[in-house]
């Protein structure tokens, strides 16, 4: 498999520790499916400073092809503050800097290398719902997440994104399998053909627009539990690009499940590391 993480990249930092770790939605996919097997790559905007550098580190160390990403001249990468007590994260807030690198626009010869992948993935934290069209009719698996914030679920922003998306990923508070069947509903009517919910230790519903399968999360202590989403993610397409996966396919229940459970071993083995995937630099001065 050759998948393709497109946008967000992400500095977070853990102000009492003096710790920052690489991340960011697409960033995390491509790291995670690399560590899987998956040849990655990454492509997005990055900025001009320190913290870009460790990003660039990240992805060296974990072999994802980062030839693509463009360092936008003085600017500043994304910075989320947190403090950690007894393993706890609490969210402090978002640095942008001076100028933030920002989404990428996509031009002719950025999309010829997108057209080298199996399967593209993008995220809401992106900022790239105008780009997104450009994506969806390229014979390619498009996965897209929508992470939690309610902004990102109105008619508007589904009509710039969802017509022709392969898999889309929710973030929610525990659901029935009642209330997750109707959330799906108008997701596969504008077109989308799988949607995951994660609930965190609730555990998933995947659904294929004829059947809903539920997920057991493996809840344990965990370490961190950044970036468990995106971890899940990567191993679930994984999962369903070795089942045979391709372009406008819907995968029968048996391969969900199965999916399902890959999502579930490898996100558990990813909270016991550090950061979004064990990947951390000490505070620059």
């Amino acid at each position: 498999m050759k998948i393709l993480g497109i946008g967000d990249n992400v500095i977070d930092y853990y102000t009492n520790m003096g710790v920052m770790y690489p991340g960011g939605n697409a960033l995390n996919v491509a790291v995670h499916s690399s560590i899987l097997g998956a040849e990655a790559a990454y492509m997005g905007n990055l900025g001009e400073d320190a913290m870009a550098q460790v990003i660039k580190n990240a992805l060296s160390q974990f072999h994802v092809d980062s030839k693509a990403c463009i360092t936008i001249k003085g600017s500043t990468t994304k910075r989320c503050n947190y403090k950690v007590i007894d393993g706890e994260r609490i969210f402090l807030g978002v640095e942008l800097g001076k100028q933030w690198s920002g989404p990428m626009v996509l031009n002719e010869l950025e999309l010829e290398y997108i057209g080298k992948f199996d399967v593209l993935h993008s995220s809401c934290n992106a900022k790239m719902e105008d780009e997104i069209d450009k994506l969806e009719y390229l014979p390619k698996i498009l996965s897209y997440d929508f992470g939690e914030k309610e902004k990102y679920r109105v008619p508007e922003y589904y009509n710039k994104v969802c017509r022709n998306l392969d898999l889309a990923l929710f973030s929610c508070n525990k659901l029935t399998e009642s209330e997750a069947k109707d959330f799906c509903r108008q997701l596969h009517q504008i077109g989308v053909k799988h949607i995951l919910i994660t609930m965190g230790g609730d555990g998933q519903y995947v659904s294929n627009g004829v059947s809903i399968v539920y997920g057991e999360a493996h809840n344990i202590i965990p370490v961190d539990t950044m970036g468990a989403g995106d971890a899940f993610l990567a191993a679930f397409i994984k999962s369903m690009y070795d089942s045979g996966w391709k372009k406008g396919e819907i995968m029968n229940t048996a391969s969900l499940k199965v999916a399902l459970q890959k999502g579930n071993e490898y996100s558990t083995q990813n909270c016991r590391v550090e950061g979004g995937f064990g990947y951390k630099e000490e505070e620059i001065v």
